[in-house]
């Protein structure tokens, strides 16, 4: 019966272990406050796997060095996801605000609602997200060039350094006769399905990059520091 039990224990710990169950580790986290994964605390040197949700508290902020080079920081009251596709490095922004740097440029990129933001080159990058809600989402360039590729058309904006990229809905004219404001118009879907207008204005970017900057407060490392930071690949 002992044997039994132990058996039992070993296999329930075997299926819920992302180690165990199969799933890709993407990186390592560098720091943290105030962020979970799986309902677990994250600390320094905690493995991500792909298909991880990180949560990050009000006040709390984490970094993520992964094993492809690249980095990521998400701050406070956001929400992200992790994801290994096409040998592509991907986070989800489903809510809040987070930024990417890499020196590799095409095996790194963003998504945030039906939007994918990746470098424009293979130059050194940085790009800032910030989703501000379903129908709105602000994306700059704080260092190199952005694609940015809205999913129902497959459009591409290209956002220049120092650029930023204003995306909210519009009233879809077809429905209600409204006019589509200035700017940059892709279609693009919304979560229940209705055909919605996006809206892409490239702004500049500083107001964007400030207020990322501002959110950080003293939760962060200045950008030098995530920038010289080495992805560990170790297990914690």
């Amino acid at each position: 019966m002992t044997f039994r039990k132990v058996l039992v224990g070993l296999l329930m710990v075997m299926m819920a272990s992302p180690v165990w169950g199969g799933a890709e580790i993407v990186g390592n986290i560098t720091s943290s406050n105030a962020a979970t994964v799986r309902e677990t605390k994250l600390t320094p040197g905690s493995t991500v796997f792909s298909g991880d949700a990180i949560s990050v508290g009000v006040h709390g902020a984490t970094r993520i060095a992964f094993t492809n080079g690249a980095q990521a920081e998400v701050l406070g009251n956001s929400l992200v996801r992790l994801l290994k596709a096409d040998n592509r490095m991907q986070i989800v922004v489903d809510r809040g605000q987070a930024s990417f740097h890499t020196s590799a440029g095409k095996d790194m990129e963003a998504l945030v609602a039906d939007t994918r933001i990746r470098p424009a080159g293979g130059s050194e990058t940085s790009a800032i997200i910030q989703a501000l809600g379903e129908k709105h989402a602000v994306i700059a360039a704080q260092k190199g060039a952005l694609l940015i590729t809205t999913a129902f058309d497959g459009q591409t904006y290209t956002v220049r350094e120092g650029e930023a990229a204003d995306l909210s809905v519009a009233p879809d004219p077809q429905q209600n006769g409204a006019a589509i404001p200035p700017g940059k118009a892709a279609p693009g879907m919304s979560r229940s399905k209705k055909r919605v207008i996006w809206v892409v204005v490239l702004v500049g970017g500083g107001t964007a990059i400030s207020a990322y900057l501002l959110a950080r407060g003293e939760t962060t490392q200045p950008t030098t520091t995530l920038e010289n930071e080495i992805s560990p690949t170790k297990l914690n």
